[in-house]
């Protein structure tokens, strides 16, 4: 192999490497930094080209809004101050007023704005590969996901699986009554986890409701373990096929819940611009009398 050769197998390799590292880099960076990044570069990028269009006032203003409205008091700030350095955190800070500083310095600094943009991104960006969420946007994330379960729970079609209830309570008396205990006590089981609890339809019902036909079914099994008369397993039977029929009636409302809260909220406003208004009437009749 030629030198020239081996120096060009050298460099293609460093620019493999190179770029396989910013690969696996951007990969380990959450969706969350990655927008808020994205928002940042957004906006240091229209800010330098309305500097260099001479449109100062406006680069400076979109220098001020991108610094506080993405990294000052943000959770990226605070991932950084947690998770890196408090200092370092800082140091982005004091280069975003730099940057604000040139702006509105009188002369032409398009380079050193250039300059202190690149560092600023770099900086940053060295930051986020393996950048944990903050406490706060762990939590609002549990609660946008927990939000969204509910309305599938809530939207969710049943049918089938109460169907499914009601064929396999008719299996299990009929298993019961030709003294097939085992394979009574089997089928609550496989049908009580696949078709109450995996189908998600008790997480559908509100928490007392649910309650009260889980009972029925404990005493169901406990009736057939115990091997209780067969009048009394199928009195539990009926009761269970008559509480499957009503679940439509017991189901969790997230969405019409979400409305109310609403309304209540909006009926306090009102209730408190009423009396607001009253309060203005009677101190202008006062002052009138």
């Amino acid at each position: 192999m030629t030198t020239l050769a081996k120096h060009l197998a050298i460099t293609l390799l460093l620019i493999t490497t190179v770029f396989t590292q910013s690969v696996r880099a951007e990969d380990n960076i959450l969706p969350y930094w990655q927008q808020q990044m994205l928002a940042i570069d957004e906006g240091l990028a229209k800010m330098q080209n309305l500097y260099q269009k001479g449109d100062r006032k406006t680069a400076l203003e979109i220098a001020k809004t991108t610094h506080f409205s993405y990294y000052r008091n943000s959770d990226l700030e605070a991932a950084i101050r947690t998770n890196v350095s408090m200092q370092y955190a800082e140091t982005i800070n004091q280069r975003l007023f730099t940057l604000t500083r040139l702006i509105n310095e009188d002369g032409e600094h398009s380079k050193k704005i250039t300059s202190l943009v690149n560092k600023l991104k770099a900086d940053i960006r060295k930051t986020l590969p393996d950048l944990p969420l903050t406490p706060k946007l762990i939590r609002e994330q549990q609660a946008r996901l927990a939000q969204k379960k509910a309305l599938r729970i809530e939207n969710k079609n049943y049918s089938e699986d109460i169907k499914a209830l009601h064929n396999a309570l008719h299996q299990v008396l009929t298993q019961y009554k030709e003294a097939q205990t085992d394979k009574a006590l089997r089928l609550i089981q496989e049908n009580f986890y696949q078709h109450w609890q995996i189908s998600e339809l008790e997480a559908s019902l509100s928490p007392e409701y649910k309650h009260s036909v889980e009972q029925v079914f404990d005493k169901l099994y406990k009736s057939i373990r115990q091997n209780q008369p067969v009048a009394e397993v199928e009195q539990y039977i009926q009761h269970l096929n008559s509480a499957l029929q009503q679940t439509p009636q017991h189901k969790i409302q997230v969405s019409k819940r979400k409305d109310s809260q609403w309304q209540v909220v909006i009926f306090c406003l009102a209730g408190l611009a009423v009396i607001f208004l009253l309060f203005i009437a009677f101190r202008r009749h006062k002052r009138l009398t």
